[in-house]
């Protein structure tokens, strides 16, 4: 009876797992099976970040406009009109009058700063560097964005291969099961033969809901990354894995590798970027120091709404602000003479922050450095694992080729059996690994090499 229900648990898990199949198979061809180039396209084209990052590149572009408009003359117009109650000027004749009266004055006036110590060429200068920072900014975004899609993928890849290898194993144990229970009615086997295979199935499908589970986070994971709704349908397409040969004999120069990188590394730029716009913030502090010069012209007229001529008549607005109509032409000078020490302060505040950008750069040398050394370590890594571990399987499915010839002629127990494939699939799960961490982590290099 119990072996009964064992079979009818068994097949019914069966046709569960074959149905997960169907359905899973009948959706990756429904749906676009994306390569990992086209995540970077997707990601690059999708991403809320990098739309930030561009965002505030086109930002820092109109403020280097604003800076460069700077250089141009300024313009104004002024009008106004108020009302005179008691002793006032007469703004026409400029006489005293005690009358109440209402008038109003009009001016339009031009004015270019000839020279203000620098300053406003330094701070076009500084925003041209602000502006390569961010950009170099959204670049370090994007490594980052495409080595975490690479991270992600790899995992996806993972997941899909070991629930493969795993699904195999639990269809393995059915028709081992079914032959365990025949030997069992017939009295060759005792029934802890058959507990044993009916625990390993159990812990089979335990293992297969785990990592359904992690592929789908994985998923979830990759679509967040890509910017795609949730409940989109999304697959990943398997990488061509007769392109490890070439990759195994990879044997790229380390130091100029490292060189290479740190050269060009956008993280490296950005911080030298910002270094470039402290010192230019120390040139614009000590412009304070140097006298500003500007020219300018105005054209000014003004009228009394009760303006008489002498025949006692009203005259015309038009007429008073022709008649009153005058021009200057100004030139001045500020020479800063004390200002509470507030410049010389300044100058040394942005002294420190210029220190504080070297150190910044030397420390983003020094931590991409680190990290290229790593993957570069990783990758020397993956390439032993790779070798080590496919030489490894070849010898242990030879191994359990010859136990499972035994075990049908009756040699060694199940437990035997069952342990010599524990060994087998150990070597396989690292197989796997270990060849999915040789290419993705040389994908990594490649993302290194082109930014």
């Amino acid at each position: 009876m119990q072996e009964m229900m064992f079979f009818k648990k068994s097949l019914l898990h069966l046709l569960l797992i074959v149905i997960g199949n169907y359905f899973t198979s009948f959706l990756a061809v429904a749906q676009t099976a994306h390569t990992l180039e086209h995540c970077y396209h997707l990601a690059i084209e999708r991403s809320i970040n990098l739309k930030q990052a561009q965002n505030n590149i086109t930002a820092e572009i109109i403020n280097r406009k604003t800076a460069q408009n700077q250089l141009l003359p300024s313009i104004s117009y002024n009008i106004g009109h108020y009302f005179s109650f008691g002793r006032n000027i007469d703004p026409v004749s400029n006489d005293f009058v005690t009358e109440t009266f209402s008038g109003g004055y009009t001016m339009l006036g031009l004015q270019v700063q000839l020279f203000s110590g620098f300053s406003r060429i330094n701070t076009i200068k500084q925003s041209a560097y602000l502006v390569k920072s961010l950009q170099y900014e959204k670049k370090r975004a994007e490594l980052e964005l495409l080595s975490n899609i690479t991270i992600i993928y790899s995992r996806i890849l993972l997941a899909r291969e070991r629930l493969a290898a795993e699904r195999n194993n639990i269809e393995s144990t059915m028709e081992q099961s079914k032959i365990v229970h025949e030997k069992i009615k017939v009295g060759r086997l005792t029934k802890y033969e058959g507990y044993l295979f009916e625990s390993r199935y159990n812990s089979e499908l335990s293992t297969i809901t785990s990592l359904q589970n992690d592929s789908l986070a994985a998923m979830q994971a990759m679509k967040q990354l890509l910017n795609i709704p949730y409940q989109q349908g999304f697959g990943i397409a398997s990488i061509d894995t007769t392109v490890l040969i070439s990759i195994n004999k990879n044997k790229a120069s380390i130091t100029e590798f490292i060189d290479s990188v740190v050269h060009n590394h956008p993280a490296i730029k950005q911080a030298q970027m910002q270094e470039k716009a402290a010192r230019l913030n120390e040139k614009i502090a000590r412009g304070n120091f140097f006298p500003s010069i500007y020219i300018g012209t105005n054209l000014s007229s003004n009228y009394n709404a009760s303006q008489i001529d002498r025949n006692g008549d009203k005259i015309s607005l038009e007429d008073q602000l022709n008649n009153n109509l005058g021009r200057n032409i100004n030139i001045g000078m500020r020479i800063p003479i004390f200002s509470q020490f507030e410049n010389v302060n300044r100058i040394k505040k942005e002294k420190i922050n210029i220190s504080n950008a070297e150190l910044a750069t030397q420390e983003a040398k020094n931590l991409i450095v680190t990290n290229t050394l790593q993957v570069i370590n990783d990758f020397k890594a993956a390439k032993e694992q790779y070798n080590t571990t496919t030489t490894a399987l070849q010898l242990n499915k030879l191994s359990y080729n010859l136990y499972e010839e035994k075990y049908r002629f009756g040699q060694i127990s199940s437990l035997e059996l069952l342990n010599s494939r524990d060994i087998l699939n150990n070597y396989t799960s690292r197989h796997i690994q270990a060849k999915l961490q040789l290419y993705f982590q040389f994908q990594i290099i490649e993302l290194l090499k082109h930014y």
